[in-house]
């Protein structure tokens, strides 16, 4: 027997398991190693094999049902005529087949096209699922020629109206971005939709987002693992480390899935923005991260952040536009306490922890919680000695050592250290200031071995600095006026009627 192509082989072994009372699947397919095509199938009896299972069996929840059949099919593609031939047919069964319990199986339900009209049309009068079921049976001559059960018509009405619920959703968020793009012409934001205009992805991005990234995006997280909202869509998050060292959004989107071609689409979606963001990829792909700077961030500790921050705003049944009306709270508050820290900067400042000048330089320019991590460093220099010192020119190459002791055992570890004579810059091995824009102590060390009270400008860098004003700073995050006007208008309503009871019971 032949076929012009696969499928059709497929779904005459399907018809012909249906009709005798069984359920086919397809076991093994071999490709072409040149174009990747099919060349061979075989289709089994879904019960092929024997399997066991782990679970013991007064606590086993699931069946198990393999029986060891035999019934299969082996179909070959001759290269000669350009179609498909059976070359293996076994229809022997080593169990019972039964052609009314076949109509059962979930593999053989299947939904018409007029079933699935009159289920829209009576869910949409109103008749329940049970009734509808039975006008379907009715109509074949009973529920066994139906091909679908009771459960197939209450899960086709959940879908659907999931289906509805989400094309008004993306509506709504439409809706509430033309309102923030409207406050402010920075706003951006893209929506992409199918051509049934079912929502795919969207992204956009606060105009205090795209002014702090001026400052932060030197290095940035991209993170998909967070998907809490109703339609269990990934939501993806661009995460940058402010001048306090602390988390700070840069944009975000939420994405069709978490596959290729979801990311393709997203990079095309975010227009100029996703396209700086790539072309900036080895601030933020990990691959690159050697020698780079990154601010002291993993991706991984970011997200386990920023998770347990949104998780104070966000959930499983959070709709798409509950989701930007609560991102705009996230935002909200991540502002609030960067102005905090900004606050408390201008206060006053942390006490050095030694005589060095070169803290007290640190000191001067530094956030405070950034100036904690380099008084870290000039702690623990305390710890480490010059082993060996090597000469050459205007460079010297340093070893420096740190005496380890651990369960009575002694152990060394020594650090390269160079320095330019004539103009005290450092390198270290270790890469602690490329990569978190922090002197290391094995550096300190080596600058008081030399004498050296001042550091060059280069080691104090602009992104932590607390003297620099910042144009973000300046743009309050997007907030939707209408609902803040509503929650106003509300409120002196409310007053006059409390203070008119207050006034009754006087």
């Amino acid at each position: 027997m032949r076929f012009e192509d696969l499928k059709l082989a497929q779904n005459f072994y399907a018809t012909y398991a249906k009709k005798v009372g069984f359920v086919c699947k397809i076991w093994n397919t071999n490709l072409d190693r040149m174009t990747k095509e099919p060349i061979n199938q075989s289709i089994h009896y879904n019960q092929e094999g024997f399997r066991g299972s782990r679970v013991k069996e007064p606590t086993r929840k699931n069946t198990v049902v393999d029986v060891g059949c035999r019934a299969r099919i082996y179909a070959k593609f001759d290269r000669e005529k350009k179609d498909w031939a059976l070359l293996k047919v076994d229809l022997r069964h080593s169990h019972p087949c039964s052609t009314k319990k076949a109509v059962h199986y979930h593999e053989n339900r299947e939904s018409t096209m007029h079933a699935k009209c009159m289920i829209e049309v009576n869910d949409e009068a109103g008749i329940r699922p049970n009734k509808t079921f039975l006008a379907l049976a009715n109509e074949v001559g009973g529920p066994s020629n139906l091909g679908l059960f009771e459960k197939d018509v209450k899960n086709y009405i959940s879908a659907r109206l999931r289906s509805n619920n989400i094309n008004a959703d993306v509506k709504e968020m439409l809706d509430y971005f033309m309102r923030m793009k409207e406050m402010n012409p920075n706003f951006f934001y893209v929506v992409n939709v199918d051509d049934d205009y079912k929502f795919r992805s969207a992204v956009w991005v606060d105009a205090r987002c795209r002014d702090s990234y001026e400052y932060y995006g030197d290095v940035v997280s991209f993170d998909t693992t967070y998907s809490t909202n109703q339609h269990g869509l990934p939501f993806a998050t661009f995460v940058g480390v402010n001048h306090h060292g602390k988390s700070t959004l840069l944009g975000c989107a939420l994405l069709g899935s978490e596959e290729i071609p979801s990311f393709d689409k997203f990079l095309l979606l975010g227009g100029m923005f996703c396209v700086d963001m790539f072309h900036h990829r080895h601030m933020w792909v990990p691959i690159f991260f050697k020698g780079q700077f990154w601010a002291s961030m993993k991706s991984a500790q970011r997200s386990e952040s920023m998770h347990s921050f949104f998780g104070g705003y966000l959930h499983s049944k959070t709709s798409l536009v509950q989701f930007v009306h609560e991102f705009d709270n996230v935002l909200g508050n991540k502002e609030q306490k960067e102005l905090e820290d900004d606050a408390a900067d201008s206060r006053g400042f942390i006490p050095c922890a030694t005589s060095s000048t070169i803290e007290r330089q640190f000191q001067q320019e530094y956030t405070n919680d950034i100036f904690r991590d380099v008084q870290t460093e000039f702690v623990k220099k305390a710890d480490y000695n010059i082993r060996a010192v090597n000469e050459q020119g205007d460079l010297a190459w340093v070893k420096v050592e740190q005496k380890i002791l651990a369960y009575e055992k002694t152990r060394y570890v020594t650090y390269n250290v160079r320095l330019n004579h004539l103009t005290h810059e450092v390198q270290c091995e270790c890469n602690l200031f490329e990569s978190a824009g922090v002197l290391c102590c094995h550096c300190l060390v080596v600058l008081s071995f030399y004498k050296v009270n001042k550091v060059p400008s280069c080691y104090i860098l602009r992104r932590w600095s607390k003297k620099i004003k910042r144009k973000h700073t300046y743009i309050n995050s997007s907030h939707d006026v209408r609902r803040s006007d509503e929650s106003q208008n509300l409120y002196p309503e409310g007053c006059v009627h409390t203070s008119t009871m207050l006034l009754r019971n006087l």
